[in-house]
């Protein structure tokens, strides 16, 4: 039992692990973007299509990180 919950608690630590580095990536991406000169919208387009997110995920993250 002790096995298998360590086994959980390693993938939900590795899956946060994962998740940071994404979100790390995602909000450098836009900072370059903006420091780039590239328009909100412009920017938006580049990280849904570079990061496989939707139109309304691409919205909603750059404008957290703008």
């Amino acid at each position: 039992m002790c096995k298998a919950y360590e086994k959980h608690v390693c993938l939900a630590i590795q899956q946060m692990r994962e998740e940071s580095e994404l979100v790390g990536q995602i909000k450098g991406a836009v900072l370059m973007c903006k420091n780039l000169g590239l328009s909100l919208t412009d920017t938006i387009n580049r990280i849904a299509e570079m990061f496989q997110l939707s139109e309304n995920e691409s919205i909603k993250t750059v404008k957290q990180y703008w």
